[in-house]
């Protein structure tokens, strides 16, 4: 059987393609918009301080910058549209049968997959010339698009992901992408630190939905889920395939991540849980 990454490379879509380099351009656009409207911000009151309350000190000089705030939105528009695509998609695939046309589903999903990508490209290209970038950021970025783009190509790629079956492939990602509910109460704690001058009941209510959807997401749904529940069981049929790398790399990477989440949460929790769930305002609003 072919391998659907080199499949991409020799013979890609250029439909799908197309739809990437657009909403690549479309988050780029977005970037440099709240990029300079953030840095432009003077705290004068009203909607103007709290937008300079989301800058940061420039490397540069005295001038504030608005990188962090740009990357932080960004992330928080490309979550809230997966996260609803990736709901969508798995509660179809659960229901199946006739209230799921998989043609349909697979199709939804080729476009959430090339809505992701097109942020994964900007947002990797904007960390990597901004002067607050993370280098984790792009190898993050490079993984998640390297590892779900042949899923997106509905010629050839997704049936070949999911070893003939395009379901099984939709299902794999798009159950991967629930993690992304956790990253909109990570985006919301954000502006919460940016914003809020001393505790609430409201930093307190999101950090419990973080604590909440952040293990179930990228820590119980990746290996036990995905791996051990989907992938694994089907290690025979990929490999009769010949395609059982797809199985190892799913699992390597997947487990990486896995490793990398229960880290940050450590960090979230190490203090106690009363830290966690405690506000400690930002010294730095802007001012």
């Amino acid at each position: 059987m072919e391998n659907p990454y080199w499949l991409a490379l020799a013979n890609p879509e250029l439909g799908y393609l197309t739809r990437i380099a657009a909403f690549t351009a479309l988050f780029a656009g977005l970037s440099k918009a709240v990029e300079w409207v953030v840095a432009s911000a003077r705290p004068e009151g009203g909607v103007s301080s709290a937008l300079a309350a989301l800058s940061d000190p420039s490397k540069e000089g005295k001038a504030r910058s608005g990188a962090q705030a740009a990357s932080t939105v960004l992330s928080m528009v490309h979550a809230l549209g997966t996260s609803a695509a990736s709901i969508w998609t798995v509660q179809a695939l659960l229901r199946g049968g006739a209230a799921a046309d998989p043609e349909a589903v697979a199709r939804l999903w080729s476009w959430a997959l090339a809505y992701s990508q097109g942020y994964f490209i900007a947002d990797g290209i904007y960390n990597a010339l901004s002067e607050h970038g993370e280098t984790w950021v792009l190898w993050h970025h490079a993984w998640m698009t390297l590892a779900h783009h042949p899923i997106g190509a509905l010629s050839r790629g997704c049936m070949l992901m999911g070893c003939g079956d395009c379901s099984l492939a939709v299902w794999l990602s798009a159950t991967g992408y629930l993690s992304e509910i956790s990253t909109v109460f990570l985006n919301i704690r954000w502006f919460q630190h940016r914003w809020l001058r001393q505790h609430s009941i409201w930093y307190t209510i999101n950090m419990i939905l973080v604590l909440v959807t952040y293990p179930l997401a990228r820590v119980i749904i990746p290996v036990p889920f995905i791996l051990a529940g989907s992938l694994w069981p089907r290690w025979a049929e990929y490999q009769k395939q010949g395609l059982g790398s797809l199985v190892v790399f799913t699992s390597v990477t997947y487990s990486a991540l896995t490793l990398m989440s229960m880290y940050f949460l450590y960090t979230l929790v190490n203090r106690g849980l009363h830290r966690a769930l405690t506000l400690r305002p930002c010294a730095d609003k802007g001012d």
